[in-house]
């Protein structure tokens, strides 16, 4: 092993001595993505057609959803506010994308055999598809989370080119492991197993057996990422393998839309419900930590990380799988106390036209205060606001969101009540390697500064582009927060007014009684 690795660093210190830049590694490269059309789906293609102008196509696999076929689905990608500077500047990169038809929960991918071969030119491959829903049942989580990572490099040893292949885990992928490195961790069952039940059984016998199979695992999204990786540790001598583990990825920070965010997950989900004012309470430690990596830093990070295993260590073919921990360091995590008070103290900055009762709340580690704070400030409120739906005869809907609220803060309880510390050496070298204008337009940097701005960023981008709310409507909105403060005042007051009455009352109640016993 010490002579493996004393060849290998002397191969990559050769290759290093012939820079080659990211946009001429990417030029005339076919690139192929799965999961193109999720968050870091449609930040890594814009990011990659801005500034790798020479890309050859871009091919991105796609189901064909709610009848759109896969080419009314690239416009429908591409006319996404995130694509906006790209269509000013150079709208005629994004013809490059190429529609595949496909479906990552099936055999092959569901591509036909013409779209396989169609592939047969792709360099670089970066699998980001996979489900990350934690209350997934097993099943499916099998078949989205291994099953097509398995099928994606079976297919990838028929590619002639292939320069890298890049396969975006998590870093909650082992999740016992508090101090995680960027390495493997021994597998928590076998992956062939595993996706053998999955393709026998059915959802009723796998859903009973889950806590037994998985040894009690956070969730079948961790536990099946964790099996997804030992499928490419069993193909690091057959392909160019990257592990890329991404933490709790959020709003863009810089580019090409500061505060970017298309989707509920982390952090996201928890601003947008206290803005409009659904979520008031929460069970969670406010001094606990988060490690959230803005959407643009970490898909820099994906792009160099194929980058390097295509050039830099382009010989190294055998015995060799680097893994990346794409998170921040413990000084830039999100504290949720400061997330808490960030929101607090733009309420009125940032108030969104569409909440529906004053924003705001507190979280408790106190359980018995939690659920009785859910009862009566998420399900009382919700069952009077779904009464007065139906007798207007409107459609009632705000239990079933106190509903997905309650299961969504169960799902993330494991999350919040532990913390993580992740080792990010490997990935800080992909910035030390960079020469020339691949330093501006690849590099990062964090500060104190800019993540206290970067609270607030968060707060804008929700409401822009969660919300769809223009910034014109803030006036409105302001107006609107500020009713809603006198009616809630008035509110707590008369109930506060009543209970008084209550209590006087019965004490009354209760001295008549006993005059009358005298």
């Amino acid at each position: 092993m010490k002579c493996f690795q004393k060849t290998a660093m002397s191969e990559i210190n050769s290759a290093s001595d012939h820079y080659v830049s990211v946009p001429k590694f990417y030029a005339g490269s076919d690139v192929f993505i799965t999961g193109g059309t999720g968050f870091m789906g449609k930040v890594l293609i814009e990011k990659l057609l801005r500034c790798c102008p020479d890309v050859g196509r871009v091919f991105v696999l796609m189901r064909c959803k709610r009848g759109k076929t896969p080419e009314a689905r690239v416009q429908e990608l591409t006319n996404n506010p995130l694509f906006k500077c790209l269509k000013m500047q150079s709208p005629a990169r994004l013809a490059k994308l190429v529609p595949i038809f496909g479906d990552c929960m099936q055999l092959r991918l569901g591509m036909s055999d013409e779209d396989i071969n169609l592939l047969r030119s792709v360099s670089v491959v970066f699998h980001l598809a996979a489900s990350v829903r934690f209350d997934d049942p097993l099943k499916d989580a099998i078949l989205t989370n291994v099953q097509s990572t398995t099928e994606i490099l079976e297919i990838c040893k028929g590619l002639p080119s292939l320069k890298a292949m890049v396969h975006v885990s998590t870093a909650y992928s082992n999740p016992e492991q508090r101090n995680v490195e960027e390495r493997l961790y021994p597998p928590k069952a076998d992956w062939r197993k595993m996706l053998e039940c999955a393709q026998k059984f059915d959802h009723a016998v796998l859903d009973i057996l889950t806590d037994k199979i998985t040894n009690f695992a956070p969730n079948t999204y961790t536990f099946t990422k964790g099996l997804a990786e030992q499928v490419c540790l069993d193909y690091q001598n057959q392909l160019p393998l990257v592990i890329f583990r991404p933490s709790v990825v959020v709003n863009t920070i810089d580019e090409p839309l500061v505060g970017w965010i298309d989707n509920l997950n982390g952090p996201s989900g928890m601003l947008l419900g206290a803005g409009t004012g659904v979520v008031r309470t929460d069970l969670m430690p406010i001094k606990n930590r988060i490690n959230a990596i803005p959407a643009d830093i970490c898909i820099k990070a994906l792009l160099l990380a194929a980058w390097r295993r295509g050039t830099i260590e382009a010989s190294l073919r055998y015995n060799y799988l680097p893994v990346y921990n794409s998170a921040v360091e413990g000084e830039h995590t999100w504290q949720f106390q400061k997330v808490l008070d960030c929101g607090k103290a733009n309420m009125n900055k940032l108030v969104t036209s569409q909440l529906l009762w004053v924003p705001g709340g507190s979280a408790t580690t106190w359980r018995i205060k939690y659920y009785l704070m859910v009862l009566l400030v998420h399900i009382l409120p919700a069952m009077l606001v779904d009464g007065l739906c139906l007798i207007s005869g409107k459609s009632p809907f705000l239990l079933k969101i106190q509903r997905k609220v309650f299961l969504a803060q169960a799902a993330l309880r494991y999350f919040a009540f532990n913390q993580w510390n992740f080792e990010t050496q490997r990935v800080r070298s992909l910035r030390d390697d960079l020469k020339g204008n691949d330093i501006e337009n690849f590099s990062w940097h964090l500060s104190e500064q800019r993540i206290d701005q970067f609270y607030y960023d968060c707060w804008m981008g929700v409401r822009r582009y969660l919300l769809n709310d223009p910034d014109d409507t803030l006036p409105q909105a302001i107006r609107k927060v500020h009713r809603l403060i006198v009616i809630d005042r008035l509110l707590k007051t008369s109930l506060g007014l009543l209970v008084v009455w209550v209590v006087w009352k019965s004490s009354l109640f209760q001295n008549l009684v006993g005059l009358s016993g005298r």
